[in-house]
């Protein structure tokens, strides 16, 4: 049951520390967009998860895929299919057995106290509605430690994951992910978006990363030919400009912070003004906007911090 009190008062507001204070504006998004008589959330804080993919070229954006050997198979970087961006790889079965397809071989993974989960992650898609798939993780022999269910191939990319517990003080050691066929079959298939993350704390599949993400992705080294990853998100609102593009006059934008905006909860922005903070605020749930009139057009950006 509900049991504030007016003591709480202290847990309902935020004391930013000195080191939060003084903390540069290291996370932005910009935005544009209509608005409308409705209120609508311009902005909401991520709760972007950190995470990292140890595949070089995993979308096969790069045009060398020498990382991945051809088992029982011919592979080839083809821009006929992709699942994100302009091409994948094209794996053509022998049909002679089952498991045919291609693996890529991880660095060693590092011995380690603790249990240390291993995730990977694939998007296929069938040249035809025929044929079944699934992904594997085995040691650097390639004898199986955990895979997937069979994924039927359709003409629509679907993805498949695997995980795996390497038990603490384990050696370390390389890991492999194979994508290969359930079942003896001739159907070509596109392979795209490959991960292979190592974690400590789930072994939930992460969502997909890569350098090309856009912001707060970013590739170690070369682009489109080394591991990857995705940063901290924005976690606290601390500035924020507004633009309405609007020469109406009725059309006036309400802007408002972790509440819903109302022509009185709003910050007015009148048309063919903007609202720009020149000190720093504290947010941690979402911007809000509203017009008085019309669709008017808002664009802009927020700035924020990780922490705080």
């Amino acid at each position: 049951m509900p049991n504030e009190r007016h003591t709480d008062h202290r847990e309902w507001e935020i004391d930013a520390s000195t080191r939060v204070g003084g903390h540069p504006f290291t996370k932005y998004s910009p935005f544009r967009t209509a608005t409308s008589t409705t209120a609508s959330t311009l902005f909401t804080v991520p709760s972007q998860i950190l995470s990292t993919n140890w595949v070089e070229n995993p979308g096969i954006e790069g045009s060398g895929i020498t990382m991945f050997t051809a088992t029982g198979s011919a592979i080839a970087r083809d821009t006929g299919q992709a699942a994100e961006g302009a091409a994948s790889l094209l794996v053509n079965p022998a049909n002679s057995a089952a498991s045919e397809g291609f693996y890529w071989s991880s660095p060693v993974v590092a011995v380690n106290k603790l249990p240390q989960h291993i995730t990977v992650q694939a998007e296929v898609r069938g040249a035809s509605a025929s044929g079944s798939v699934k992904i594997q993780i085995t040691d650097s022999s390639g004898t199986e430690l955990a895979t997937s269910a069979d994924t039927n191939l359709t003409t629509s990319f679907a993805q498949i994951t695997a995980t795996y517990t390497i038990p603490g003080d384990t050696a370390g050691a390389s890991y492999r992910i194979y994508v290969v066929s359930a079942a003896q079959h001739n159907i070509n298939w596109y392979t795209d978006k490959i991960g292979f993350e190592v974690r400590e704390d789930t072994l939930a599949v992460s969502s997909y990363t890569d350098g090309n993400q856009g912001i707060g992705y970013e590739w170690s080294s070369t682009t489109n030919n080394s591991s990857s990853y995705r940063r901290m998100g924005m976690s606290t609102i601390r500035g924020i400009q507004v633009r309405n593009e609007s020469g109406t006059s009725a059309e006036v934008v309400f802007v408002a912070f972790d509440c819903v905006a109302t022509a009185t909860t709003g910050i007015p922005v009148i048309a063919g003004q903007a609202l720009e903070t020149v000190w720093p605020i504290d947010f941690r749930s979402y911007v809000s906007v509203i017009s008085a009139s019309g669709t008017p057009t808002v664009s802009g950006v927020v700035w924020g911090t990780h922490n705080g």
